[in-house]
């Protein structure tokens, strides 16, 4: 398995960097013959200059079906055009594709690219988690060491996946706050069910933080 990069510089630079101190085999596509030369000086990938959305270019990089292709043009016309092409020609179905403009991504999802990121949309969400925050201190004064908030991500493994809330044990000293479900922010109640990636905002004592993160994430 090879994780294929295709086009950004920045953004590719240090997704290379990242993906090869993990170990991943990785191969760069880019049109900017410095930033190739650059990156084949520093890393250990396998650098291709050229267009990526052009098939020739990629049939060098031999696909296999268990590969994840990361798509990162500056225009979503193109990135757009290079996953289909990857999907369609060389049956890779792992494809994550920059959308730069976030009122593309349901675009993307129709025609199947369901895996399109948005740096709007990630910032939106940062900043609604930051303020969310901020609103519950306004509620719950806190003085140093006697309330804990904890920001928890559920993993499909996670022993609260698919549960409702009701059927959580969760510590006495402890309450769940709000509940953020992609670009939605719920409001906890007994029948609310956890789901993967669910991001769970709690309120508790600092005594009690392990067995809550124990109970929501698992051990």
């Amino acid at each position: 398995m090879k994780i294929v990069i295709i086009g950004g510089q920045r953004i590719a630079y240090h997704l290379t960097r990242s993906m090869i101190s993990k170990g991943y085999r990785v191969y760069v596509v880019n049109k900017n013959a410095s930033f190739c030369e650059e990156l084949a000086k520093r890393f250990s990938a396998v650098v291709i200059h050229g267009d990526g959305s052009k098939k020739k270019v990629l049939d060098q990089i031999e696909f296999m079906k268990n590969d994840i292709a990361v798509v990162l043009t500056n225009r979503d016309k193109d990135n757009l055009i290079i996953s289909q092409m990857i999907r369609r020609y060389y049956g890779v179905e792992r494809v994550v594709t920059l959308a730069n403009d976030p009122d593309n991504i349901e675009i993307f999802d129709r025609l199947g690219i369901h895996v399109a990121v948005s740096p709007t949309i990630l910032l939106a969400q940062t900043i609604q988690n930051l303020l969310f925050v901020d609103e519950m201190l306004q509620f719950f004064p806190m003085e140093e060491g006697k309330l804990a908030f904890l920001r928890l991500e559920i993993p499909p493994t996670s022993p609260s996946t698919g549960k409702k809330l009701k059927e959580i044990v969760l510590p006495e000293d402890s309450v769940i706050g709000g509940i953020i479900r992609g670009n939605d922010f719920l409001i906890p109640r007994g029948d609310t069910s956890l789901q993967p990636q669910d991001r769970v905002f709690v309120i508790c004592d600092p005594k009690v933080q392990t067995r809550v993160v124990e109970a929501l994430v698992g051990a």
